[in-house]
């Protein structure tokens, strides 16, 4: 299903990719590493940025290690142990998908010789489809700005699909999932998805990544969600998540599968991973 069909934006804006590596121990080494970090030598390490990475930085490319935190991370609704099971995570952003491809063509040239496997999830930003000029000051205006890893060093990816039954409705019936309803009184009986998150929009850092060839493939994840936050704000995050896992508060998330919950720590370069 494209996103002319379904009454969302065509518009891409940027684009993103998720490479999960799985490395044994017997090869972390500083070889190694100096072949992931050599990869990003033209590109913007956003590790210790503060702010979106400017035109020429995302013209260029920018990106992002992570180190996994297994004992953080979990399974949800579909099977994903390549991603689940990653202890480094590299995540590019760009304007243009071309660097970005050309890193990952790099990437497995330099590790899969050595038998490690790239599980690779690829998207694009659109702009938002869901979001009037008030929500917009809602839940935007006031949101957290991406920061340095000193700041912000916990990262969570959640890949998820919509069912078929969601993509069914009328568009203005999807649209309402994201509000509060109330009863013939006037009472609020379901927060919605924008309230049921609020209490992150302040301290998390979000970004969202949409299927690059349609929603409802099986190549693909719908959408991948992205978050940077503080350690203290680590609570927050699993508050905010339960939220919205809560069909009773949330209904949209009946229509919700997910993929693993991928946590992880920020790191400079890639030797930071196994220290």
């Amino acid at each position: 299903m494209q996103p002319s069909d379904l009454n969302l934006t065509i518009d891409i804006i940027g684009h993103q990719r998720y490479l999960f590596l799985q490395i044994p121990r017997e090869l972390q080494g500083p070889e190694l590493a100096r072949r992931i970090d050599d990869l990003g030598r033209d590109m913007r390490n956003q590790h210790d940025a503060a702010g979106s990475p400017s035109k020429d930085a995302l013209r260029r490319g920018s990106y992002q290690l992570l180190r996994g935190q297994p004992e953080r991370s979990s399974p949800r609704d579909i099977d994903h142990p390549a991603l689940l099971e990653a202890n480094l995570l590299i995540r590019l952003e760009s304007s243009d998908s071309e660097p970005l491809l050309q890193y990952e063509t790099e990437l497995r040239q330099g590790v899969e010789p050595l038998g490690i496997a790239v599980e690779s999830l690829a998207g694009v930003q659109r702009p938002r489809s869901y979001t009037s000029h008030a929500l917009t000051q809602f839940a935007y205006v006031a949101a957290q700005a991406p920061g340095p890893a000193e700041q912000h060093p916990l990262g969570v990816v959640t890949p998820m699909n919509k069912t078929r039954q969601w993509w069914d409705l009328d568009w203005m019936h999807r649209e309402s999932f994201f509000l509060p309803r109330y009863d013939a009184d006037e009472n609020m009986i379901v927060k919605g998805h924008s309230l049921a998150a609020a209490a992150g929009i302040s301290c998390i850092t979000r970004r969202l990544m949409h299927a690059p060839d349609g929603y409802g493939q099986e190549s693909s994840y719908d959408f991948v969600g992205y978050f940077e936050f503080a350690e203290e704000h680590a609570p927050v995050f699993e508050e905010v998540m339960a939220g919205l896992r809560n069909v009773a508060q949330n209904p949209e998330w009946k229509y919700v599968r997910e993929g693993p919950e991928w946590w992880g720590r920020r790191i400079r370069q890639a030797s930071d991973s196994w220290r």
